[in-house]
């Protein structure tokens, strides 16, 4: 066994949600030690789909042509059928997101990770290692000792502050947490079938899902050039009888897709979970993805749930390691992410029972219920509402709180394009046709300072100001005018901190995050 690797921050796992964390650790400067089991990247899909929040995440380690290049944005409803093809239900899904992107995008993991990879690959210290099992994990009170075997038998010993876990629905870090789960008992198995058509295939609508209690069915795309089908197991039917590829291409014949137009990539058998782990932190241990939840993938939130996760974990991780504040504001990880988490579930298992119904006389009132308007509303997606947020404001101030943020095209220092790339990203101090420096005490500034924020004066495009960032698409104005607001604070993952009506009551806004702060010192140290 080799010497001691020390480092800030273990990451075990190297999917999407270890690449996204690591990375953003990464940008940093801290030193970050990555370990995944397997030796080379998974290269078949798995994922498909991810909103424009989870974009704008992306877009903060990975170049905004990469991204483009991997994705297609969805040009029409994601359509609910019943057998008949009678649509039920119908999802927007063809719209602009908030966040500067298109509401929902369809991509292939595979590709997604090679940019990621890419990304993590730039910093030099992020350190990554392919082919190292987990094999034994201990928590000190300073460190976690972590022991890694290669594929090659090699065992080495590793130290760092923090260990997070990304491995997945098999957790070897959650194996080494007392932990307990909740489970919603949801659970379905379906035949995923992946193919790449060798002819022009056109599909209306891009998405969709047949609820035929025969055989519920999804049909999405893949990404660019790939198409997805999802065919659920029906009951008495085994996994074991769907394995072979020879019954993928049976249930694909009455799509018109057979080997003759088309290449399967891949075929496999998911079972559907929703769950969750009560607790995603243990003192220096935490969990992030599939290790903390399951999600059935009706709402295709699963992965982007870990993206949500890694970018939360991270900025927080960053204010404790640079000494801004202590661990106690990891508390806050789980208080924000589980809730919203749990919706997200929720609302996915609402759009599962649309879908998994075999019962012909269940959907059949169902289909009525649907036809005739009288079905139940369908979930909100999910704010968060507890954690590191202003609390002070008024009634109206505080109903912005939890929300996310706008992106927009901006011009700013002879530069055009979003404002994350142009202006900066981190925390955003934003004054609306001001300098939002204006009113602060030097303390206040210089706290804005020692966390990365960026100040931001931006005005319409009408009135440009050299120094100021010029709102070319109207998306600020937009928003500072419809919210009857001057000034608003962002978070490093793009979530509204809170905002002001007026100007003048800036002050209270950062003071009130500068306590926050500084009360989660006072009370690890009262501990």
């Amino acid at each position: 066994m080799t010497n001691t690797h020390a480092y800030d921050v273990i990451v075990i796992g190297y999917g999407p949600v270890g690449k996204m964390v690591s990375a953003l650790l990464g940008q940093k400067g801290w030193n970050v030690g990555v370990f995944e089991r397997y030796d080379r990247p998974y290269g078949l899909p798995r994922a498909v789909k991810y909103d424009h929040e989870i974009t704008r995440l992306l877009q903060k380690i990975c170049p905004v042509e990469d991204i483009q290049r991997i994705s297609v944005k969805v040009p029409d409803n994601y359509v609910w059928c019943n057998a008949d093809r009678v649509p039920l239900l119908e999802i927007d899904w063809s719209q602009d997101g908030i966040s500067g992107w298109p509401a929902d995008m369809l991509f292939n993991q595979a590709e997604l990770e090679t940019i990621m990879n890419e990304a993590c690959e730039s910093l030099p210290s992020v350190d990554i290692n392919l082919g190292y099992n987990a094999i034994h994990l201990n928590e000190h009170e300073d460190q976690v000792n972590v022991l890694f075997k290669s594929i090659n038998g090699e065992v080495i010993n590793t130290a760092a502050k923090y260990v997070i876990g990304c491995d997945g629905a098999n957790s070897f870090v959650r194996d080494n947490m007392e932990h307990t789960i909740t489970d919603l008992g949801f659970y379905n198995d379906f035949l995923i079938v992946d193919i790449i058509p060798t002819e022009d295939m056109e599909f209306k609508p891009m998405n969709l899902q047949v609820c035929d209690p025969k055989r519920p069915t999804t049909c999405v795309s893949g990404g660019p050039g790939r198409r997805r089908w999802e065919f659920m197991l029906l009951p008495g039917e085994t996994k074991e009888e769907f394995k072979s590829e020879e019954v993928a291409w049976d249930l694909l014949k009455s799509w018109g897709i057979h080997p003759g137009n088309a290449k399967m990539e891949r075929h496999a058998v998911y079972t559907f979970k929703a769950k969750w782990v009560d607790q995603w932190r243990k003192n220096r241990l935490f969990l992030a993805g599939d290790a903390a939840h399951l999600t059935p993938p009706f709402m295709g939130q699963g992965m982007s749930s870990g993206i949500r996760d890694a970018a939360n974990l991270a900025w927080k991780m960053d204010l404790l390691l640079k000494g801004v504040t202590d661990d106690s504001i990891l508390d806050t990880y789980t208080e924000e992410r589980k809730p919203h988490m749990e919706k997200l579930i929720e609302a996915a298992i609402y759009l599962g029972k649309i879908i998994c119904t075999t019962d012909v006389e269940r959907a059949k009132q169902r289909d009525e219920q649907f036809l005739s308007g009288n079905f139940p509303p369908f979930p909100a997606f999910p704010t968060l509402t507890e954690g590191v947020f202003d609390r002070s404001g008024s009634e109206k101030e505080a109903g912005l709180t939890g929300h996310l943020s706008p992106q927009g095209i901006v011009e700013h220092n002879g530069q055009s394009g979003l404002f994350d790339n142009v202006v900066g990203q981190g925390w955003v101090l934003m004054g609306w046709n001001h300098d939002p420096k204006e009113g602060l005490t030097e303390q206040q500034i210089q706290m804005l300072e020692d966390i990365g924020a960026v100040f931001a004066k931006v005005v319409p495009k009408a009135q440009p100001e050299p120094a100021a960032v010029i709102d070319t698409d109207g998306t600020y104005e937009a928003f500072f005018r419809t919210n009857g607001i001057e000034v608003a604070l962002f978070r490093p993952d793009f979530y509204i901190y809170g905002v002001r009506g007026q100007k003048e009551e800036l002050p209270t806004l950062i003071q009130g995050l500068s306590e926050q702060l500084t009360q989660q010192t006072n009370l690890a140290n009262a501990r």
